[in-house]
């Protein structure tokens, strides 16, 4: 027997067990992501990934009395079929045809009066609103489980969180104080007509509190929550990972700081001492753990103020970012200069050491804290699969025979960045030019539109599909994502992408990414992806008088030319590529002479910048 179907077997009992709870659960849902909505979690918190072995930011797990399942979305079938046991698991292949979704398939396979258990921490007030009434509608329970089933089976060998300490992020960073940014917060609060407000995102805490930590890997975050009254704050964090300077500052702006694990107790005696008239707010993102301990007619979900406020950059926050992204320009410029060189000499250039490499470009720079995320350095086949992971025992080489995707990031101190580039370093074929210049035609639709105010970016996603529609071609990924200011390299509510948001508006000083895509399975993987910054923009007819919008391009690093099918782009598409390079070779070179670089890196980024 596997140690999967072991594994397995392992939770069916407990889930026949009356030990933890009063009745039998028939079903056990393991969701995707921690309390506090992280995308990466702490090693403590990688539950799924325990009982199935899938490794994927997304997907969620389903054991019954007979089957144990995991639905995942297009970025991660591959991964998925090559991570999980096929004796054991079926992976559910989510918004593919004749695919349920979680709860219609439980509605449909399981027994009438069934319940399915889940821990209520683990799934957003949403989610299990969503869940409990499909469910209800065939007579299914759905069961908050206090207690996780899986830890029980982890036991003693589930793993302790990171022992990083809290460090303060600086206001030379930050651009505003924490009283500034609690006024902001108690003025929408103020608007929402509430007097407490629950923040339960890590990057919302930190954002607020101008800190930062290093419990969940890439993001330098900590876990926390946070309650903001209108006389009081309290701060929920690992008491032993401040310093004493850091609680003096906090309780001179009369934060009132509490231990983590003191939560749930701490907001239950704030509803007992209130008046119970008071209305306690929490986003529609928060755990239902937490609607389970304040009364319904106290309860107010309303949007993520914090969330948000944080999502629209400062003036400071906006020059960090730009400056964040001219040094990561250098570091990758000398990756990409780098690799040219040695791609023939070095016979052990594995597309692990290559990220390595890549890692040391960065490590140079000032003020670098670490990636941004896990690198996806993937050559030929591999770039195929959308969120591929090169392994340290993994001996793929990068060769001159093949298209070679690199997707990484940095956190600084100033910002964070994100950037992809797809490159050839022989002779690319007809086809992969024909892909490469259909993706950097859509990558450049996208970047240049200009876009009237009140626009969300499910209305814009099209704009970087249309070159490949045109010839029956897609990609299985959002086109772009949120990107926090030293903090999540993926963050909300932007978004560019096919899922509808009608709240979540595009907003001067938001930071998106831009990253179209093609994939031919088993062959190769293009994406081209920058990060930009919502602008306004002055139109030709100003409709209604308003200022419309575009995107300012912060990703500097050339495109490569050698891909580029030039007969297949228009003037305007020539243009903007020319425009950007012109403006990449000006602000890369200076930042590379002020770092002292070797002349044959000057050289490169000359060469690589010229016009098509």
């Amino acid at each position: 027997m596997s140690s999967s179907s072991i594994l397995l077997n392992n939770l069916r009992q407990l889930m026949k067990s009356k030990k933890y709870f009063h009745q039998i659960i028939h079903a056990y849902i393991i969701p995707t992501t921690d309390p506090h909505k992280n995308e990466y979690v702490a090693d403590r918190y990688k539950r799924r990934e325990f009982i199935s072995n899938f490794t994927g930011s997304n997907g969620t797990a389903l054991i019954t009395e007979n089957e144990a399942l995991l639905w995942t979305d297009g970025r991660y079938f591959a991964q998925a079929e090559y991570q999980l046991d096929p004796t054991s698991w079926k992976l559910m292949r989510d918004g593919t045809k004749d695919v349920l979704s979680i709860t219609n398939w439980i509605a449909r396979n399981l027994e009438k009066n069934s319940f399915v258990g889940c821990d209520p921490q683990l799934v957003s007030i949403n989610e299990w609103k969503e869940w409990k009434e499909t469910l209800e509608q065939s007579d299914k329970q759905l069961v908050p489980i206090d207690i996780n089933l899986i830890d029980i089976l982890w036991d003693k060998q589930r793993p302790e969180l990171p022992d990083e300490p809290i460090w303060k992020h600086d206001i030379q960073y930050s651009g505003a104080s924490i009283d500034e940014k609690l006024s902001k917060v108690r003025s929408k609060m103020s608007q929402y007509q509430v007097d407490h407000l629950i923040v339960h995102r890590t990057d919302d805490v930190a954002w607020l509190f101008n800190l930062r930590g290093g419990d969940i890997p890439y993001n330098p975050v900590f876990l926390s929550y946070a309650i903001i009254s209108n006389d009081y704050v309290k701060l929920f964090v690992d008491l032993n990972k401040l310093s004493d300077s850091i609680k003096k500052d906090l309780e001179y702006d009369n934060v009132n700081i509490y231990s983590y694990d003191c939560f749930y107790q701490q907001l239950k005696n704030d509803l007992q001492n209130k008046d119970p008239s008071d209305k306690f707010c929490a986003s529609p993102s928060c755990n239902y753990a937490v609607q389970t301990i304040i009364p319904k007619k106290q309860l107010v979900i309303q949007d993520d103020i914090v969330y948000e406020l944080k999502s629209v950059k400062n003036q400071c926050e906006i020059e960090g970012m730009k400056q964040a992204h001219i040094k990561d320009g250098v570091a990758l410029c000398s990756y990409l200069h780098w690799l040219e060189q040695n791609i023939e000499k070095n016979q052990d250039l594995t597309e692990y050491s290559a990220a390595e490499k890549l890692r040391s470009f960065r490590c140079k720079q000032i003020n670098y804290l670490y990636d941004s995320f896990e690198t996806i350095s993937a050559s030929g086949k591999n770039a195929a699969i959308i969120h591929y992971t090169a392994k340290k025992e993994s001996y793929t080489k990068i060769t001159r025979n093949e298209l070679y995707l690199i997707d990484s990031g940095g956190q600084y101190k100033e910002g964070t960045t994100d950037v992809t580039r797809t490159v050839h370093f022989g002779q690319p074929s007809d086809f992969e030019k024909e892909c490469f210049t259909r993706v950097l035609k859509g990558f450049i639709s996208l970047a240049s539109c200009l876009f009237p105010p009140h626009t969300t970016g499910a209305r814009l996603d099209s704009l970087a599909r249309r070159s490949l529609w045109d010839v029956g071609l897609d990609y299985r990924h959002g086109t772009g994502h949120g990107v926090g200011c030293c903090l999540n390299v993926h963050e909300g509510p932007q978004s560019i992408g096919t899922r509808i948001r009608s709240d979540s508006y595009l907003l001067p000083g938001m930071i998106l990414s831009d990253e179209p895509g093609y994939y031919s399975d088993d062959k190769f993987g293009i994406r081209i992806e920058n990060c930009v910054l919502v602008v306004k923009k002055s139109s030709k007819y100003g409709y209604y008088n308003e200022d419309w919008l575009t995107f300012e391009q912060l990703t500097m690093v050339p495109i490569q030319r050698k891909l580029i099918d030039r007969s297949l782009l228009n003037n305007d598409e020539i243009d903007y590529i020319n425009k950007y390079h012109e403006r990449v070779r000006q602000l890369i070179r200076d930042e590379m002479i002020k770092q002292n670089v070797e002349k044959s890196l000057l050289e490169w980024i000359h060469t690589n910048t010229e016009p098509i």
